[in-house]
């Protein structure tokens, strides 16, 4: 293979990352002369493997967008057993490294930087596409303020193939800390899912720390799944209303409460940003980076020029690591795929006779999908709370299976698996809504709202 350090049309200015399916370069495309990410395959990786045709469904999928706040995509080139893109360069930091710099962000800042990741996503969501990586290490702010949502490795576009099995699942080597509860069970996810981790990305700014983070990737997936938000007005006293509404609307666990669409949550961004004074949001992006003294410059005065520029080693730093996402996310599928069997059996409660597997020798798996919801009880032991359809592993045998809602009668069904099959159950429960007369207010309903999970 011939030097990894050279490109045809790329002059290397400096290598940045080594990893197992990406080698990650800063360089200069000639003859233009303009500054540019390589993002090459790395040389274990054969072109006919899967992941290389992940590389090249990144580059289709990211020339489908043409927006200022997402990272282009100059060229896609095959050269004999090289592959490799070129992507337009970033002279910055990685809101990462903002967050490691100052941990609880001016809501000004925050403001600004949510509402140009939603205007990406918006772009994004209208040609189809769902992110679902958003996180600080894929938000790249240049010197002069321009904010880029990187990293389209593991997004989903019904109109193109998916991406290779162990890429399913979202970004699970990064661990769960911004994925929605569907994301967690492995559902589809859509726009609202990423508005979700936009509401995770908001809340840490704002108060420094995430919303629903576990001393483990087990207890973080559960509490992102099942446990209130903590109250942001606690953790960040005296923040704006407004802001502290979008993150609550962000966050909801079913889809169907979060905004509608990433363009009705920029329309609420845009009033909060004209509100704090954060519009336009490239002077105060750049400004808060020189202060913080993650690039260098002046800060302006008044309507003054500012010239900035980054500090020495910044985007190394930025982005060293940003477009490992193949390589580690090779591991991160199948993380996704064991957390999924995992937390299949988290919430069994102690029961009388043998407790359930977590993932049983020769598994067969059940699915039960009940409507609009119930606690899903099998051999005696809760097991889950629908609407969430989810795969339930279990050892080959017959099963008993009960489901229970308040308002209806419960369900039995005895069902029969065989090694490597998997079952749906699907219920429908003939819920009575409670007499108004006999307790609770007029028109009160004790049923959940119908599920949406994609």
């Amino acid at each position: 293979m011939p030097p990894a350090e050279r490109f045809d049309g790329c002059e290397v200015v400096k290598k940045l990352s080594t990893g197992p399916i990406t080698d990650l370069y800063h360089a200069v495309q000639e003859p233009l002369g303009r500054p540019a990410f390589v993002k090459s395959l790395g040389s274990s990786i054969l072109p006919s493997s899967p992941f290389a045709a992940s590389l090249e469904r990144e580059a289709r999928l990211l020339a489908e967008l043409n927006h200022p706040n997402i990272l282009k995509v100059y060229d896609f080139v095959r050269r004999g057993e090289r592959m490799w893109l070129v992507l337009e360069y970033v002279d910055g930091v990685s809101l990462d490294e903002v967050l490691k710099k100052t941990k609880r962000l001016p809501e000004a800042f925050a403001c600004a930087v949510a509402l140009e990741v939603c205007r990406a996503l918006a772009h994004a969501h209208a040609h189809g596409v769902v992110h679902r990586d958003v996180q600080p290490k894929n938000v790249l702010i240049a010197a002069d303020g321009a904010l880029k949502l990187a990293n389209f490795s593991v997004a989903f576009d019904e109109r193109m193939p998916t991406a290779p099995e162990l890429l399913e699942g979202g970004s699970g080597y990064g661990g769960p800390s911004y994925m929605s509860p569907e994301q967690i069970l492995g559902e589809r996810a859509d726009g609202r899912s990423d508005l979700f981790s936009l509401g995770v990305l908001l809340y840490e700014m704002l108060s420094g720390e995430r919303p629903f983070d576990g001393p483990d990737d087990r207890s973080t997936s559960l509490r992102i799944r099942r446990d209130p938000l903590p109250a942001l007005g606690k953790k960040a006293p005296g923040i704006s209303a407004v802001l502290e509404r979008v993150t609550q609307r962000c966050l909801e666990k079913m889809p169907s409460d979060r905004f509608d669409s990433s363009q009705e949550a920029c329309s609420i961004l845009e009033a909060a940003a004209r509100e704090l004074g954060a519009e336009p949001t490239a002077p105060l992006l750049s400004d808060t980076l020189i202060r913080a003294r993650l690039v260098e410059g002046s800060v302006r005065k008044g309507q003054g020029a500012r010239t900035a520029r980054p500090r020495e080693g910044g985007v190394g730093l930025a982005v060293s690591g940003l477009f490992l996402a193949l390589a580690l996310i090779v591991g991160g599928g199948l993380s996704i795929q064991l957390l999924s069997a995992k937390t299949a059996g988290a919430s069994v409660a102690a029961a009388a006779g043998r407790r359930l597997e977590l993932l049983p020798a020769g598994h067969a798996f059940l699915r039960v999908v009940a409507h609009p919801w119930a606690h899903v009880i099998v051999d005696g032991q809760e097991v889950e709370t629908t609407p969430f359809a989810r795969s339930i592993p279990l050892t080959p045998g017959s099963h008993y299976v009960r489901l229970e809602h308040p308002n209806a009668a419960v369900e039995r069904r005895t069902v029969e698996l065989t090694p490597g099959e998997t079952l749906l159950l699907d219920v429908t429960l003939k819920v009575i809504a409670p007499n108004p007369r006999v307790g609770g207010e007029p028109g009160a309903s004790n049923t959940a709202p119908d599920s949406d999970t994609p």
